[in-house]
């Protein structure tokens, strides 16, 4: 229990630094290309709308093409990608190994590659750069499991909810699982994996039959907080009550948490963390390196509960509101 509490601590009340301080070296060429492969889940399209006024801060151009959620659809929309010849590709989330070799394919046509939150070496796929990789994963997973810890204590009986399709699940349910073998030797733990292409559609239902199969079951955490979208109703209608954590948490479920709905979330600074994949695409384009920040994928990290959320849901969470003026001062550099 003290080792957990500890652990949770630095992130209760506040969050990291500010993960970017370094100006460009110049400012980036105007009219640069951006393109967007655009997955099927929430947090892909947050991500685009994050992306469109950060390109356009940077002073590039932004192109979204919908990646869908099979593969096939996948590598259909690297091969549109292709034709539009852009300078940089970004990608949030996705497994790069479901692409084939087709991301290698943009590398070999001199088009940086940088994805968000993948959680394996992606040099092998062709990949330039990734920002917030393995590291940031174990410790989201680590996080979650001491928050359990110091909130249910040693008897909790808990439920993972990964979702395979989503690269950084498996590595975040790792470190969650070792972490409650480490910390809590009591402790019941069990995983459950959900079909990414149920999100925000049926995967609530999926949670309370499994809930209801197992009524031991007292705390439920979740890979990504969008397979909780719905289930604070779902649970009502059930007649549930369980206790519930998501990782990256947006406006839907920051405001299932402002209502009670939901426990708390351990909330990913997502607009600085699409802000700071623009900048390191920038400074890839200038034939710089990542920032030493990037490179370690430092990005703001918060536990928040239901009194933490002070702020308008819809507009999403960031510890910095003043974000866009940060990077658009280090983006235009004087002289």
């Amino acid at each position: 229990m003290a080792a957990a509490q500890a652990a949770v601590a630095p992130y209760t009340g506040h969050s990291g630094a500010f993960p970017v301080t370094q100006p460009l070296s110049r400012p980036l060429p105007a009219g640069t290309k951006f393109a967007f492969l655009q997955c099927g889940t929430a947090a892909c399209g947050l991500t685009a709308k994050l992306l469109a006024p950060a390109v356009k801060e940077v002073g590039g151009t932004l192109t979204a093409v919908s990646a869908g959620t099979t593969a096939q659809s996948m590598q259909a929309a690297v091969s549109s990608v292709l034709t539009l010849k852009p300078a940089v590709v970004v990608i949030s989330g996705i497994d790069p190994n479901v692409f084939g070799g087709a991301l290698k394919d943009l590398s070999a046509a001199g088009i940086k590659v940088v994805t968000i939150s993948v959680a394996r070496d992606t040099a092998p796929y062709g990949v330039t750069f990734n920002y917030i990789g393995l590291q940031t994963t174990q410790t989201a997973g680590k996080l979650m499991a001491d928050w359990v810890i110091a909130n249910k204590g040693s008897q909790a009986n808990v439920v993972f909810y990964g979702v395979p399709a989503i690269d950084f699940s498996t590595k975040q349910q790792q470190a969650f699982e070792e972490e409650m073998r480490k910390n809590c030797a009591g402790c019941e733990v069990r995983a459950v994996q959900i079909n990414v292409a149920t999100l925000g559609t049926t995967s609530a239902r999926t949670v309370v039959t499994d809930l209801q199969s197992h009524p031991k079951t007292d705390v439920a955490v979740f890979a990504s907080a969008e397979v909780a979208a719905g289930l604070p109703t779902a649970m009502k209608a059930a007649g549930l009550s369980v206790t519930t954590l998501g990782y990256a948490p947006q406006p839907g479920g920051l405001q299932d948490i402002k209502d009670g709905g939901m426990t708390a979330g351990l909330a990913v600074d997502f607009p600085i963390a699409v802000w700071a994949a623009v900048d390191a695409s920038a400074r890839l384009v200038e034939g710089d390196q990542p920032t030493a920040s990037e490179q370690a994928g430092e990005v703001p990290l918060q536990l928040l509960g239901q009194q933490d959320i002070t702020f308008d849901p819809s507009r999403g969470w960031s510890a910095y509101p003043d974000y866009q003026q940060r990077f658009a001062t280090l983006w235009h550099p004087a002289g």
